[in-house]
């Protein structure tokens, strides 16, 4: 059974959403209606999935309060954001602080019932291990010690997405082997395609070349997929 958290300020709505939920799978939902309670229930113990609006509150202090408690978990457990502010910029800020996806409201009730779905699947699968966690790391790359799910490359820390760092870790348990790009989409979120995956491997490797102009360990093996190089 998967353990689920709502953190919802608006009790109908995150009655809803709890309803939605256990009437479409077989979960345990908890709920937590500000800021304070979900930093409390999230302490308990761990969770497979959690479901965040940004706006935990009135007040100006309450409006982003969902995405300094995003930034707090730090990736601790998968995160969807919903939302219903206008904010054109929040989607990628909430990505940036390692939300798994964002969904809009009004909620479809479909999507977001296959998103869960995914993001459940995705956080049992390979994309979705610790990457702290992981042993013999490819020369260069190290874990940051002062935040979970980040990197090092050579000592300095590279900002990726949720996202990008999924893929990084497909790459990185294999070096040297390529990983075909149907298993990085297989992988990864609902609706991702191999075009999808190109795109988010070349915002890899600009982020890595921000703090390493030589960066070229990422190759690509044309109608296959892609490898981390083991070779200088």
């Amino acid at each position: 059974m998967a353990r689920i958290a709502i953190i919802e300020d608006v009790r109908e709505d995150s009655d809803n959403l709890k309803a939605l939920i256990q009437n479409s799978l077989d979960a345990e939902v908890l709920q937590a209606f500000n800021k304070a309670d979900a930093e409390a229930l999230l302490k308990e113990g761990k969770f497979d999935l959690v479901i965040m609006d940004i706006e935990l509150g009135t007040g100006a202090k309450n409006r982003y309060a969902g995405l300094g408690l995003l930034s707090d978990i730090r990736a601790s457990w998968p995160t969807i954001v919903v939302s219903g502010m206008p904010e054109d910029n929040l989607r990628n800020l909430a990505l940036t602080l390692h939300a798994y996806d964002f969904i809009s409201k009004p909620v479809d009730e479909g999507d977001l019932i296959n998103k869960i779905e995914h993001a459940l699947d995705w956080s049992n699968s390979d994309a979705g291990k610790d990457l702290t966690t992981l042993q013999g790391l490819p020369d260069g790359l190290t874990a940051d010690p002062q935040r979970k799910n980040r990197y090092l490359w050579k000592g300095k820390p590279v900002p990726l997405t949720m996202t990008q760092l999924s893929i990084l870790q497909c790459l990185i348990e294999r070096p040297g082997s390529v990983v075909e790009t149907r298993n990085l989409v297989k992988n990864l979120k609902s609706g991702m395609t191999g075009k999808a995956i190109a795109t988010q491997l070349s915002n890899v490797r600009s982020r890595f070349r921000d703090v390493d102009p030589d960066f070229d360990q990422i190759e690509n093996e044309p109608g296959r997929g892609y490898r981390w190089k083991t070779e200088p």
